[in-house]
């Protein structure tokens, strides 16, 4: 999987999808500079294709996590999945339709050991994980945070990621992707990708 996260506006979708990405990231967090509100995710969804996953980013609390699902899902009938932040253990995580990633830290992931999870510790703040210690993590993996276009095949090549995910590492201010930063990181894990595969 290649991600593209934090996406704001059609532009920034559509560039992603020509260039490669096959999934997007849309934040439905409000204190987030990459907040976007749910009608216009929804009308930047109709415009990409169906085999493209789409993701909705959200902060939750064990207690409002099905509301915040449910709520989301009636308003953005075009979600795909949901990638969820702010859960402590699988046992807050609700029985849901849509598909679910767990955000957690290297350290945490064996809370989650049953969960497609994301490695995440940045929030979009460009913020590497350690990736020595992921080096150790036997379940497979979104890794995200502090990736760009010069270190995602390094992080490929090290870790053998099931994909990656990038946010600030692609833009030219928070929110706004930069289409050179944007082609190169997708190129770059691409390449990296297919050489795994080949070994």
């Amino acid at each position: 999987m290649i991600k593209i996260c934090g996406i704001t506006n059609p532009e920034d979708a559509l560039a992603s999808v020509e260039f490669g990405a096959n999934a997007l990231g849309f934040n439905f967090y409000r204190p987030s500079p990459r907040y976007t509100d749910s009608q216009e995710v929804q009308s930047i969804l109709e415009l990409l294709p169906e085999q493209v996953l789409k993701v909705a980013v959200v902060v939750v609390s064990s207690g409002d996590v099905h509301h915040t699902i449910d709520d989301i899902s009636s308003r953005v009938p075009s979600i795909d999945a949901f990638q969820l932040h702010g859960l402590k253990s699988e046992s807050e995580i609700p029985t849901v339709e849509k598909r679910l990633y767990i955000a957690t830290s290297p350290e945490e992931a064996d809370s989650f050991a049953n969960c497609e999870i994301l490695i995440d510790t940045s929030w979009g703040r460009g913020k590497k994980a350690n990736w020595e210690q992921l080096a150790y993590l036997k379940q497979p993996y979104i890794l995200s945070g502090g990736l760009d276009p010069e270190n995602v095949v390094e992080a490929i090549q090290f870790l053998h990621p099931a994909g990656v995910d990038v946010c600030s590492g692609v833009e030219q201010s928070p929110g706004i992707k930069d289409a050179g930063k944007l082609r190169r990181f997708i190129e770059q894990a691409r390449r990296a990708s297919r050489r795994l595969k080949d070994v």
